[in-house]
């Protein structure tokens, strides 16, 4: 298979993974990567004959991850609690090593033991961003937030530096602990100069661009993604860890701009962070779709020949469970230890039985999260595939498949026992923030419709009427989302569309004469975006505005794809016979609304709502079609016909009014979030919100307005 193939079949996986874990909520995202990458590789078993350099998954995976992670770290509290993650990162992925390589050792005398202590230490980093991507909520206080961090970060390097010493081993056939001393000595050391080195230097020149009045965000973003790349290549040609290097730079370019002080500094730090949230999720994406790919490649059939199928999965148990007691024992001592401490200096000689307990209880929770990931997998997949003398790695495949097993168990593990042991309690906040931001929305709406009769500036009043059919639609979103009627929402809305769709086919069937593709289409090119400006989405859209002859498909999307599908001198007849035509649609939403709601069942609520909805369409509609005349008598009555003409004493003049919508809509639509935060205080100050709420609605129309600025 292609090179190029190979990448669109991974993009594709990668985009399935994301949408299937946005469906299945309670499952890892990684787990279903996995799986979406094993049923790629059964049915085109092409994409596991494609290979990519240990070198290069080194530098395109490992690398940004590591740096990033260092990036996000705060310097303080690892400084503050250097001790107890070093105990982490280095002691106990030394433990790691010596207990799992020895057992694999035993359990398969074939495999050298340098190759057994190899894959011991691919398992020994930990994958924080795991836990992070299980679909079941899980709380963490701060302090094993803290470790688990903090030993990801650190235990990386740690684990690809044990590696690389038992892969050298291996190749080599022999090791001497004076000279591995000196050599991780020198690694260590001179990885980390090179790290601060560059990183040092990288923040000068940032720095000095900034000085001279360089403010320039896509510079310093580009900086920040060249830098791990740049630095890894640098150390690894100095022959020190490229790894540890990277971590150091990440950690000198982890600081954060001041508060308050600089909008250029926050604009760089807000599209640096979704940058980077990006390329991580790519990362783990492609890292654990490809290892769904290697399964099928790695169970081969020389395995199989040697071990029997419960051989392999009590192998996996076991390397699993020396794992987990290994990491457990370790953290227990540890947080022991620490409580130790705390009573002495109370004065007391012996920890309580409560505090022994919450110690138990904080190494479960930490041995469990854990989880082996995306670096393991990398570290893995840069074992050589022969030796020196051109022979294949002793049990190269079984070293992977054992490793992939162990990853897929420890995330399972994290995935179904971790929010037993540490179960987030669903808080109200995220139901207060919903019913507020309904009530902010609902109130903004209230004051931008008294603006619009009583302003004196009718330029103003085109786009102003958009922005409040744009709040209507954020509005609707969030009733939709509403736990207290959505499925009544969700069914009036379904039956309101068909509704409109069989009235739309009987006003059309009854035109006296059958019009031609080319003569309807312009007219469902109309419809469609007089229904998407009204807060219609998808397939609702499309509803009175659908060719079924694939001619009909054709000319539409044509007609969509052209500034404007006919002369600007048809443009208005054609506009406002669409108008009354969405008129007519929105009086058949309403009568049935009214009828639901005369009933006074379990969907009264729901149908209000969208009475208001409407209600608020149906007003903007006739403004368009005059929106310096009293329309408020205008008959609920209308005989919609293609060609009518536009009644005496009324002028249309949409062209215009298009014209105006455009050159106010930042304006207009400024002056909406204005409103819209001043309903935000005034909520506050008369305590029907509480701060935390204020601030996370603060927060939306914030990012609101900063998306205006890049329109």
């Amino acid at each position: 298979m292609e090179t190029l193939e190979f990448t669109l079949i991974v993009m594709a996986c990668v985009i399935v993974s994301a949408i299937v874990g946005k469906i299945v909520t309670r499952v890892a995202l990684p787990l279903i990567q996995i799986l979406v990458g094993l049923v790629v590789a059964l049915f085109a078993p092409a994409v596991t004959d494609v290979h990519l350099s240990s070198e290069l998954l080194m530098v395109l995976f490992i690398a940004p991850l590591l740096f990033n992670e260092a990036r996000e770290s705060s310097r303080r509290e690892l400084c503050r609690n250097k001790g107890q993650i070093l105990s982490l990162a280095v002691g106990l992925v030394v433990a790691t090593v010596l207990v799992v390589g020895a057992a694999l050792y035993g359990l398969v005398p074939s495999m050298p033991l340098a190759a057994a202590f190899a894959c011991a230490a691919a398992l020994g980093p930990t994958d924080a961003a795991a836990v992070g991507a299980m679909g079941s909520t899980v709380a963490l206080n701060r302090r094993q937030q803290l470790l688990l961090s903090g030993e990801s970060l650190i235990n990386d390097a740690s684990g690809v530096v044990a590696f690389q010493f038992a892969v050298a081993a291996a190749l080599t056939g022999s090791f001497s602990a004076i000279e591995a001393g000196g050599e991780f000595l020198l690694l260590f050391f001179g990885g980390i100069a090179v790290g601060l080195a560059v990183g040092g230097a990288v923040l000068f020149a940032m720095l000095a661009l900034r000085h001279f009045g360089y403010e320039d965000t896509t510079l310093h973003v580009l900086f920040e993604v060249l830098t791990p790349f740049v630095v890894y290549l640098l150390a690894e040609g100095l022959h020190v860890s490229g790894i540890l290097a990277v971590v150091a730079a990440g950690l000198v370019l982890a600081g954060r701009a001041p508060r308050l002080i600089s909008a250029a500094a926050a604009r760089r730090q807000m599209v640096s962070n979704t940058f980077w949230e990006i390329i991580v999720f790519l990362i783990n994406g492609i890292v654990f779709t490809m290892l769904g790919m290697e399964l099928p490649l790695a169970v081969d059939p020389t395995i199989l020949a040697r071990f029997s199928m419960p051989e392999l999965l009590g192998a996996v148990l076991l390397i699993t469970l020396l794992l987990y007691l290994c990491r457990f024992i370790w953290v227990l001592a540890m947080s022991l230890m620490r409580f130790s401490r705390l009573f002495r200096r109370k004065g007391k000689r012996h920890i309580t039985s409560m505090a022994a307990a919450k110690a138990t209880h904080d190494a479960a929770v930490i041995t469990l999260g854990g989880a082996k990931g995306v670096v393991t997998l990398s570290i893995i997949f840069t074992l050589p595939l022969a030796m020196p003398d051109g022979s294949p790695f002793p049990d190269r495949s079984l070293i992977i498949l054992l490793t992939a097993a162990v990853i897929l168990c420890t995330l399972l593990c994290a995935n179904f026992l971790l929010p037993l042991l540490a179960p987030k309690q669903l808080s109200s906040n995220e139901d207060a923030v919903h019913r507020a931001t309904i009530q902010v929305l609902e109130r903004t709406i209230q004051e931008l419709r008294g603006r619009l009769d009583t302003t004196g500036a009718t330029e103003y009043v085109p786009a102003l009427r958009l922005t409040i059919m744009r709040y209507e639609t954020r509005l609707n979103r969030e009733r939709r989302n509403s736990k207290a009627c959505r499925e009544a929402l969700t069914s009036l809305q379904d039956q309101i569309l068909v509704l409109q769709q069989q009235r739309a086919d009987y006003l059309q069937n009854s035109q006296p004469s059958k019009l031609s593709v080319t003569q309807i289409a312009p007219y469902y090119w109309a419809l469609r975006g007089i229904r998407s400006s009204l807060g219609y989405e998808g397939e609702a859209v499309k509803v009175g505005a659908r060719f079924r002859s694939f001619r009909g498909m054709l000319h539409l999307a044509t007609n969509q794809i052209q500034p404007s599908p006919v002369p600007d001198e048809q443009f208005e007849q054609i506009y406002y016979d669409t108008c009354l035509f969405a008129i007519d649609l929105e009086h058949v939403a309403l009568s049935y609304l009214r009828d639901v709601e005369e009933a006074h069942d379990e969907r009264e609520t729901a149908a209000k709502l969208l009475i208001d909805s409407h209600e608020a369409a149906l007003t903007s509609l006739w403004g368009r079609i005059n929106y310096d005349q009293d329309f408020s008598q205008v008959s609920e009555t209308v005989d919609v016909r293609v060609h009518t003409r536009l009644p005496q004493g009324m002028k249309a003049n949409f062209l215009e009014q298009f014209a105006k919508a455009r050159h106010y809509a930042d304006e207009v639509d400024e002056n909406a979030l204005t409103v819209e935060l001043e309903v935000i205080r005034h909520m506050s100050e008369a305590g029907e919100i509480s701060d935390s709420v204020a601030r996370e609605l603060r927060s939306h129309v914030y990012a609101l307005q900063a998306s205006l600025e890049n329109q």
